[in-house]
């Protein structure tokens, strides 16, 4: 897996490319966390394959930054990716998020 991170004064991208799995699933989360931007956007356009323990990882994550008044935005979901997502019910509970609005792919 590649994290490339883009820092603006509001926002920060961190665009993902490979494989997010169990194995590596913690360098997205160590690079999650150390953003200080009130909204982390996490471009996947570039993810060929995530499995369960990066859903349940971005999840988290949003989790903690909406308890920090921040937000945590996940774009360009694969079409592949996004159909799991939707199996498992991972949109549904984004939403469920005070002040998270996410994205199915946009």
């Amino acid at each position: 897996m590649e994290i490339r991170v883009n820092n603006e004064k509001e926002k920060a991208t961190l665009l993902v490319a490979g494989e997010l799995d169990y194995s590596n699933v913690a360098q997205l989360q160590q690079e999650i966390e150390r953003q200080e931007a009130p909204l982390v956007e996490v471009d996947l356009k570039d993810l060929q394959f995530m499995d369960s323990s990066g859903a349940g990882m971005l999840l988290s994550q949003a989790r903690l930054l909406s308890r920090q008044n921040r937000v945590l935005k996940i774009t360009h979901i694969p079409a592949n990716i996004r159909h799991d997502l939707e199996i498992i019910g991972f949109f549904r509970v984004l939403e469920t998020l005070k002040g998270a609005p996410q994205s199915r792919g946009e």
